[in-house]
């Protein structure tokens, strides 16, 4: 089912409604600041699985953590050096996921699986998520929709390739496929693991891999 929101001011009424559904293991499709994506409430052992079946993925193949902001995201993370902070905070919300060990709090059904217990954490610039990640006040764990080695970009090929496994699709029209940039951050040093959407931003500043 295509679900339409105003495209700047998303109706709460709407988000809360599938804030709730999240909750109780639905799983979503919504439009980022890069691709379409994949979501569930990060807390959710029924989402989440939900999303590996959906995907045909691995257990072991991590997904990400979206969070609202720093604050949520740190939560997380067993450790963020301050150079590390001061880039989060400059950059986000934004097109990038970090790569950071997650602490024990981090919801069980995402990292079950993680041997190493690292975590993408993602803290995306789009209306439609900043808005649901204010009323849902948890993360949300997700993967890019992603169909026979293509990201899939319209809204009318989502809802024939996901329409029956997805609770809704949120129409976020016809998106670029710009990934995200990866960073991987150790105890003292930011290295580049892809080049995506947003590196002109942050090319000074950090070591390639």
């Amino acid at each position: 089912m295509i679900l339409y929101l105003h495209p700047e001011n998303p109706e709460i009424r709407k988000l809360k409604q599938i804030s709730e559904r999240l909750k109780d293991g639905a799983v979503y499709i919504f439009p980022t600041d890069t691709v379409y994506a994949i979501i569930a409430d990060a807390h959710s052992k029924l989402g989440v699985e939900k999303i590996y079946a959906i995907r045909k993925l691995s257990k072991d193949k991590p997904l990400s953590l979206m969070c609202k902001d720093i604050s949520m995201a740190s939560n997380f993370i067993e450790y963020l050096p301050n150079s590390a902070y001061r880039l989060m905070k400059r950059i986000t919300p934004g097109p990038f996921t970090f790569v950071l060990k997650a602490n024990k709090n981090l919801p069980k059904p995402s990292v079950a699986h993680h041997r190493d217990r690292q975590i993408g954490i993602r803290i995306p610039d789009h209306v439609y998520l900043s808005e649901l990640l204010k009323i849902h006040d948890s993360p949300l764990t997700s993967t890019s929709a992603f169909c026979d080695d293509e990201f899939i970009i319209d809204i009318d090929d989502l809802e024939t390739i996901y329409g029956n496994q997805v609770e809704g699709i949120v129409d976020g029209g016809i998106v670029k496929t710009e990934l995200s940039t990866i960073l991987q951050i150790n105890d003292d040093s930011i290295n580049l693991i892809r080049e995506g959407k947003g590196y002109d931003l942050i090319s000074s500043e950090i070591s390639n891999t």
